[in-house]
């Protein structure tokens, strides 16, 4: 069981690696350079988190974090694409 359930987690942390990619949020950036924001919106995909929770936590990470300078609407689109992938994923 516990095996099945790290299976599942790096398939998740897979997918979703390649969705924060896709954003192009930094130019020839390493593969697992946003892995700490993709282990954090995991976290709160299964804990449930609603799309304004997500918002604000793409939001704050991608400015304080990684001191990148993205809009709230932005962070709104990159919510919208995350939760859809959660939603969608079976």
């Amino acid at each position: 069981m516990k095996s099945e359930f790290k299976r599942e987690f790096k398939f998740q942390e897979k997918e979703l690696r390649k969705i924060i990619r896709s954003w192009n949020l930094i130019h020839g950036r390493p593969a697992d350079e946003f892995d700490d924001l993709n282990h954090i919106l995991l976290r709160h995909l299964g804990a449930e988190s609603g799309k304004e929770k997500l918002q604000r936590v793409i939001h704050s990470e991608l400015i304080i974090k990684y001191g990148l300078d993205t809009t709230e609407a932005e962070a709104e689109d990159f919510a919208t694409q995350v939760l859809e992938w959660w939603t969608n994923r079976n």
